[in-house]
């Protein structure tokens, strides 16, 4: 009771419309000279702006309140800032370290507000913009494949699903600006629908994550977090804009995407659009000899027919900033074509493909009662149309073997509080609405309604030498299934037809964490997590083709109409240790997962009769995923940075104590990066060399095939240059050096196809400002 009126009274006593203040000052070297163009980031408004010519910044008009500023220039530490805005303007000298380090300081995806990163208890990697300029693949899952604990369930090089620590699909939650994304997520070749452009930085928590966001994501959330709006400090206002050029060589792609923005004092509104195109993947000439569940195969290298893609995104924000805080709306629109390369030996000719169109609109704010208390309130509506053909004869005659039509509804309103100095939180609400209609031959899924309601508390503790964070969550989701006819006979009349039905699920999830930090330098962090997902609509129902997967699949219920399923419930414990210095960064961290009715896709070992294509049936089974990861940096001189990063995860069916199916290898990557503070004109040239081992999987599901290990070799080289008062920078790769025959283990073509061959990767990010 002591909470809630402390929490009331507080409330009570705050105004509609909070005071503001300025925040103003320099950043320099250690030497004293001025950092020019830095990005400053005030997270819990995501406002960026960047320091003049001279060193300079200027936050103006921002309300009273506890707030972390960031600040990061490529070739020195990433800083971070807690401050505490009041009645004065408040003046900031700013001092960053050089550096060749990249490490985190910021997490706000493993609480309901942006934190230090050494008082977070989770496992927690983040991604800079300007590391993702150097990194960016052809989807998301590609893009941070080589981070410690992530892997890549990829179809081809236009489909990525990201896996984090053995668990993908709907055990992962992609979530853009904190706001979930819906894709149709439980398709192994149904791939997150979000442009790679534009970004700040993307957020990787490994762990469950229900306890933020709900029923999914019991493996870990993928927040990708968008360059905020900028708003002038001065009375004219800024025109800014950035220019991205990617170009790949093993698929002949292209890429390039367009951002033009506008900011006054109080104003700001940004638009961008790109395309993609690229033609069918490369791989090594000559022959390879791989394990499949039928026993050994002879893969021949060269193209791979009808394996090309196209991609057009396009999107708008505006924001609006006062003495109440800030108000944010945004579109985007995602549009994907899609060739899916067949088994050569099944059908050389097949022509496969998909068409997906993504809509989604969002509106957030961060309104300010008082200096203690914010309220968040977010409101997202998505559509996403999913279409598969058999062929390309049937997409021009528009004829849809699988058309999936999905409406998203999401609500959550949060109070943000803080009620010392020490102790801060969040209290909110949750909702979200779904309805699928399913038109095509293929019904694989049926129509149904479904929405889900949450309820949820979070409290931090933060003290000088440790933090405590606790919080318990309450979900309920229920499903309406509607009559849907899966199958109809010669004459049209009904075959197979599911009933209506009413299905209810709900859970209790919660963390509780703890860091030790004996100094500044070193903290020790652990966390119990619990999670949940209840099965998906295709978990229950699937009864068919999957063009996409090249499967035919069989649901629960299916299976089984008299099952009453339960839903996943998974404990995760992590222990962990971060290191953070100027010339070594280090983080270490095991974990369990045991996760109790587990849904996973099972090969049966037979063929459907008239597809010709493998029976998956859908199963459930307690299970565990346990694991470590490590990231070590280590710069021995000015200008070279050694850097050490692996992953393992052994997984195992309980009830039958097989490994489950798609288990990732183990990994280990060491770099070498030469790079030096300037060269003439030029800005932080570097050259880097990279060697990614990759253990051979024996731990495999009986009715899965096995694979060999493999080592790529990849060289890099860039600079950074002054453009129109901002830093722009040119990077050129090539990845699989030495053109390696081989086959990664979590791809869906690895039966049939080898992996890529040599690619060289050019990509220029040209930023601009007037």
């Amino acid at each position: 009771m002591k909470f809630y009126l402390i929490l009331f009274l507080t409330l009570t006593s705050g105004v509609i419309f909070s005071q503001t203040s300025n925040i103003s000052g320099k950043i320099t070297s250690e030497e004293d000279v001025p950092v020019l163009y830095a990005n400053l980031t005030l997270q819990e408004l995501s406002i960026l702006i960047v320091s003049d010519s001279e060193g300079r910044f200027n936050f103006r008009s921002i309300p009273y309140g506890e707030y972390h500023i960031t600040i990061t220039h490529d070739g020195f530490l990433n800083k971070s800032m807690k401050i505490n805005l009041t009645a004065n303007d408040l003046a900031l000298d700013i001092m960053l370290k050089k550096s060749l380090i990249e490490t985190p300081t910021i997490d706000v995806t493993g609480s309901f507000t942006p934190i230090d990163i050494s008082n977070s208890t989770f496992s927690v990697t983040s991604i800079s913009a300007r590391i993702l300029s150097r990194i960016r693949g052809e989807n998301i899952a590609s893009t941070i494949q080589n981070i410690p604990g992530i892997n890549n369930l990829s179809t081809g090089n236009s489909i990525g699903k990201p896996v984090i620590r053995g668990l993908t699909s709907q055990s992962v939650l992609v979530v853009k600006n904190g706001v979930k994304h819906e894709s149709q997520q439980w398709g192994d070749e149904h791939a997150p629908e979000i442009s790679l452009f534009d970004l700040d930085r993307i957020e990787i928590l490994r762990g469950p994550a229900s306890l933020m966001y709900g029923a999914d994501g019991i493996g870990g959330v993928i927040n990708i977090i968008s360059k905020p709006l900028q708003f002038s400090s001065k009375k004219n206002p800024i025109t800014y804009g950035n220019i991205d050029l990617n170009g790949y060589s093993m698929n002949s792609e292209g890429a390039g995407n367009l951002m033009l923005g506008l900011g006054t004092r109080s104003f700001g509104i940004k638009g961008f659009a790109g395309y993609r195109k690229g033609g069918n993947i490369k791989t090594p000439e000559g022959e390879l000899m791989v394990n499949t569940p039928e026993g050994i195969a002879t893969l021949t290298g060269g193209e791979l027919f009808n394996s090309d893609n196209i991609e057009f995104e396009a999107g708008a924000e505006f924001g609006f900033k006062g003495k109440f805080g800030i108000i944010n709306a945004q579109y985007q629109n995602f549009n994907r074509e899609l060739q899916l390369h067949d088994d050569p030996s099944e059908d050389p000719n097949a022509t496969p493909n998909q068409n997906i169109l993504t809509n989604h609109f969002e509106a957030t704010s961060t309104l300010y009662i008082n200096k203690n208390i914010q309220l968040e309130p977010v409101l997202s509506y998505e559509t996403q149309s999913r279409i598969e053909y058999e062929s390309i004869e049937d997409k021009e005659n528009d004829v849809r073997s699988l058309n999936l039509f999905l409406k998203s509804f999401i609500a959550d309103i949060k109070l943000d509080h803080s009620l010392t100095k020490v102790i801060n939180g969040a209290v909110g609400l949750s909702f979200e609405t779904q309805t699928n209609q399913s038109t095509g031959e293929e019904k694989l899924i049926p129509n149904y309604n479904s929405n889900n309601f949450g309820v949820y508390l979070m409290e931090k503790m933060d003290r000088k030498f440790y933090s405590i964070s606790l919080g318990g969550r309450f979900d309920t989701k229920n499903e309406y299934i509607k009559e849907t006819v899966f199958e109809t006979d010669e004459e049209g009349k009904p075959v197979t037809v599911i009933s209506p039905n009413h299905l209810n699920f709900n859970s209790f999830s919660g963390s509780a964490g703890f860091v030790y930090k004996p100094n500044e330098d070193v903290d020790i962090f652990t966390n119990l997590g619990s999670g949940w997902r209840p099965p998906s609509e295709f978990d229950l129902y699937a009864d068919g083709v999957h063009e996409g997967t090249g499967r035919y699949d069989i649901g629960l219920i299916v299976q089984d109409p008299a099952l009453n399923p339960d839903p996943e419930r998974s404990v995760n414990f992590d222990l962990g240790t971060r290191i953070r210095t100027k010339y070594v960064s280090a983080e270490l961290s095991f974990y369990r997962n045991q996760v109790n009715n587990f849904i996973y896709p099972s090969p049966t070992g037979e063929t459907d009769s008239a597809s010709g294509l493998p029976i998956y049936d859908i199963r459930q089974a307690s299970s565990s995923f346990t694991g470590y990861e490590y990231n070590i940096q280590v710069q021995p001189f000015e200008w070279t940075v050694l850097s050490f990063t692996g992953d393992y995860v052994r997984t195992k069916n309980e009830e039958t104590q097989n490994s489950l199916p798609f288990t990732p290898p183990a990994k280990n990557i060491i770099t070498v990066k030469f790079q030096k503070n300037n060269f003439g004109s030029l800005y932080n040239p570097y050259i880097n060399f990279s060697t990614k081992i990759v253990s051979a999987q024996n731990d495999v599901d009986p009715l899965e095939g096995s694979s060999e290990g493999y080592t790529l070799l990849g060289t890099g080289l860039g600079f950074d240059f002054v453009l129109s008062r901002a830093i722009a920078s040119v990077d050129f790769s090539v990845s699989n050096l030495g053109n390696l025959k081989y086959t990664d283990h979590l791809s869906r073509y690895r039966y049939y196809a080898m992996a890529p061959g040599r690619s060289y990767n050019l990509k220029f990010t040209i930023p601009f400002q007037f």
